[in-house]
């Protein structure tokens, strides 16, 4: 069984998640870029005026992939664009599918739902990690910490278990 992780990630908490789970599964790895560089600012404006960004689409033979999982970063409780905009893109080759994020505090209360609409049908299963779980008491649910903080490998033993949980349901043995 061959799988696959695709994932977009601004501050590079996901880019770290994306490896770490390269790793712990044999996968193969792709990043989703776009062609201009992104600011918080244009982060914004997309939410603002829900505008999906360019993005550069690697070539993907999708056929040779029975797992596919998915990790961006949830932005105002929204998928991060550029992921969006690369499901939309893509949702023809996609074809059974997982998704997940690491993501501040706040997150996506229906992250399923956002992905069944752009996909036009449903992940087998979500996972959402937050940083604020990675945070000392004094510094949880403060934007300033969350989204400033940046994950490292070392850091995601607090995820261990759930990321255990999700690699049973993802690769089966």
């Amino acid at each position: 069984m061959k799988s696959l992780i695709v994932y977009y990630s601004f501050s590079g908490n996901n880019r770290t998640l994306a490896k770490y789970i390269q790793h712990k599964l044999q996968a193969d790895l792709v990043e989703i870029k776009e062609p201009k560089s992104r600011t918080g600012f244009t982060i914004i404006l997309d939410l603002l005026f829900k505008r999906r960004p360019k993005v550069i689409t690697p070539p993907i033979p999708w056929h040779q992939y029975d797992h596919v999982l998915f990790l961006a970063p949830i932005w105002a409780g929204r998928i991060a664009a550029p992921m969006q905009a690369f499901l939309q893109l893509q949702k023809n080759n996609i074809k059974h599918y997982f998704f997940i994020s690491l993501c501040g505090s706040g997150g996506n209360k229906n992250i399923s739902a956002e992905l069944t609409r752009l996909v036009q049908h449903a992940p087998t299963a979500v996972l959402e990690l937050k940083v604020n779980d990675l945070l000392p008491p004094e510094k949880k649910n403060k934007i300033r910490y969350t989204s400033g903080y940046k994950v490292q490998a070392k850091d995601l033993f607090v995820f261990e278990a759930a990321l255990q949980r999700f690699r049973q349901v993802f690769q089966p043995v």
